[in-house]
């Protein structure tokens, strides 16, 4: 179980880090805010999809 605390910290300083990025480069237009949240809802789809099978696999044991 500490794999998945570290690869849910990863997940959030990666968040985090995007979130930085796109402060410094200032705020975007309407359109690329949405293009950027739809992303970002895809990522966490991803992850939360990645997180599922390493619990298959964990069950698994492989």
């Amino acid at each position: 179980m500490e794999h998945t605390k570290k690869l849910e910290e990863l997940n959030a300083e990666t968040l985090k880090k995007l979130e930085e990025y796109m402060q410094a480069k200032g705020a975007a237009g309407t359109e690329h805010h949405d293009t950027i949240n739809t992303a970002k809802e895809k990522w966490q789809t991803a992850w939360n999809e990645f997180l599922e099978t390493l619990l298959v696999l964990e069950r698994l044991e492989i």
